[in-house]
């Protein structure tokens, strides 16, 4: 099977308009031409990497603790082990050609929850939008808007029932919900803010060294599964928040996929459509690192992609019991620019 027959058959239907496909063949073609190895060229771009939002001005350290010890990368090579994964694969070659260099990392990501009204009769959802710039200058100030976007209902059989119940505005939680309400939810939104700060921390351990730059990230799967060094939840949450959140290389990017494409653990689940209602393909796997805190039930996380530009869509957690959507971050927009808007505009 050719690489154009194959990225044909795994993007969504209905069928690729000519402009797409042709866009996608011509990523596969830059790809597949351009020199692997661009190691030499990288400096430290940032005095540490960064890995998603904790809220607000609020620092997260991720930590990685090996389980254990340490042993030498495979030489053979990480390949994909299921046919129903290679899409991967495809969106590693994707990826591969997309610009990396900029004076700042920017990206938009779309966060919301959603529970049961307190009478169990429907579903809402709670959303937000938050706007992240980055610098590469490890002096600079990190940039953010956050956007909140209110509370209403998730589907429109949900809305249906949401308005046979008198069209609240607001919902009265006496005991948790699915998300941890207790209280009083608003629908209305909150206000717009921006604002920056430099108090951000967000790294990587390893075996109690942190990683603070960019040049220090390996860009093949197995340089990146030796550097997480740990058992294989931590090391798939640990792709996919690089894939996601962090600004490291396209090289990077494609070997995390890559990576996820070669552990047994993580499973394929075929053409969806994610949280905004944009078709991809997804893969799902056994985690707990993104359920809400005050869940106890057992979820599953699913990381939507996009094959032809290669480009991240959604993580998503779904209940294991009902397939209730819990949580979910959709990226929609990443990349390297030479210009901060928000910084312009504050």
């Amino acid at each position: 099977m050719d690489d154009y027959r194959a990225v044909r058959e795994l993007l969504p239907a209905p069928p690729l308009s000519s402009e797409v496909e042709r866009a996608g063949r011509e990523r596969l073609n830059a790809a597949f031409a351009r020199e692997r190895v661009r190691r030499g060229r990288r400096t430290a771009r940032w005095s540490a990497l960064g890995l998603g939002l904790a809220g607000a001005a609020v620092a997260a350290t991720i930590v990685i603790a090996p389980t254990t010890p340490p042993t030498a990368p495979a030489t053979s090579g990480i390949v994909a082990q299921a046919d129903g994964k290679r899409f991967l694969l495809i969106a590693a070659a994707s990826v591969a050609s997309m610009p990396d260099e900029g004076a700042w990392w920017g990206s938009t990501e779309v966060r919301g929850s959603q529970f049961h009204e307190p009478g169990g009769r429907y579903v809402l959802r709670e959303s937000e939008s938050i706007e992240t710039w980055i610098p590469a200058n490890p002096e600079g100030l990190t940039w953010y808007r956050q956007t909140p976007q209110g509370t209403g209902p998730a589907t429109p059989q949900d809305e249906a029932a949401w308005r046979a119940d008198g069209s609240p505005t607001s919902w009265t939680y006496d005991k948790p919900s699915e998300k941890g309400h207790v209280g009083v939810v608003q629908a209305e939104p909150d206000e717009q803010r921006t604002w920056s700060t430099e108090d951000w921390d967000f790294r990587i351990l390893t075996a109690g060294k942190p990683l603070t730059k960019t040049s220090e990230v390996p860009d093949t799967p197995e340089g990146l599964k030796a550097l997480i060094d740990a058992d294989d939840g931590t090391t798939i949450d640990t792709a996919a928040r690089l894939l996601f959140f962090a600004p490291v290389t396209s090289e990077t990017r494609a070997a995390a996929y890559r990576l996820l494409a070669s552990m047994p653990e993580v499973a394929a689940v075929g053409q969806v459509t994610d949280a905004l209602g944009r078709a991809g393909q997804a893969i799902e796997y056994k985690s707990g690192e993104f359920t809400p805190p005050n869940y106890t039930g057992a979820t599953r996380t699913r990381l939507v992609i996009d094959p032809a530009s290669g480009r991240p869509l959604s993580i998503e957690t779904r209940s294991v019991a009902d397939g209730l959507l819990l949580t979910y971050t959709a990226i929609q927009d990443s990349r390297w620019a030479d210009d901060n808007p928000l910084k312009e505009k504050k």
